[in-house]
């Protein structure tokens, strides 16, 4: 029998339509993930340590810090559909990171063995894997380059529309600063013009893409050819 869990993580992890699981390896999954309730601050697990499996997030967020002290650094911010734990497991190597919870969240856990018997035992599951682990790659390289390339406003810009959620990102300007490594009265100062311009719309750990082609052109330095600032 198929679980809703299982039938939730076929339609939101990664490329369902590009790597479809199997209808048996959605029965082992049914068999094998733990729905967990995980609270704000809760450590998944630390820097130096072997995860102990993966946690697919199904609601709230997760944050990986490098790091402490004034050398903290927000590596990234896990949405929904993402998991934490796989690449350090594949890889059999410790985390560079902690993982943290960082608003009250919901997850699947898979256990470390069951995890790495998947992987060898079903290609459907492997492939869905590979697909969501190039996402990833495909996301860190885009930020990288704007890193590297962009005005700050374009970063931003490109930042909102690769990291939010049904057109939100439901977390504070403090952390789109901490992941482009800028101080976060410059942020303000870019989100205030892109909500002047009619881009976004700002409010309490809530930022709003009111105008996704508008914050496009913007992110490749083009808003301007519209009319626009």
């Amino acid at each position: 029998m198929i679980s809703l869990d299982a039938a939730w993580v076929a339609a939101n992890f990664a490329e369902a339509e590009a790597a479809p699981f199997s209808r048996e390896d959605l029965g082992e999954l049914s068999l094998h993930l733990t729905p967990m309730e995980l609270e704000w601050g809760e450590v998944l697990f630390h820097e130096g340590e072997h995860p102990g499996g993966v946690w697919i997030l199904q609601s709230g967020a997760i944050e990986l810090i490098y790091g402490t002290g004034d050398q903290r650094a927000l590596i990234t911010m896990l949405n929904p559909g993402e998991c934490v734990g796989d690449i350090q497991i594949l890889r059999g190597v410790e985390s560079p990171f902690k993982a943290r919870v960082a608003e009250p969240a919901s997850c699947l856990f898979l256990d470390r063995s069951k995890f790495e018997d998947l992987m060898m035992t079903s290609p459907s599951v492997s492939r869905r894997w590979a697909a969501k682990l190039a996402l990833q790659v495909s996301r860190n390289h885009t930020r990288i380059v704007g890193l590297l390339t962009n005005a700050l406003r374009d970063r931003v810009a490109q930042f909102l529309l690769n990291e939010s959620v049904d057109g939100t990102f439901r977390h504070s300007q403090g952390t789109i600063a901490s992941m482009l490594g800028v101080h976060r009265s410059s942020i303000n100062q870019v989100l205030g013009e892109f909500e002047q311009l009619g881009l976004v719309k700002v409010s309490y750990r809530c930022i709003e893409v009111v105008d996704p082609s508008g914050l496009e052109k913007m992110a490749v330095g083009q808003f301007g050819e519209r009319g626009g600032g």
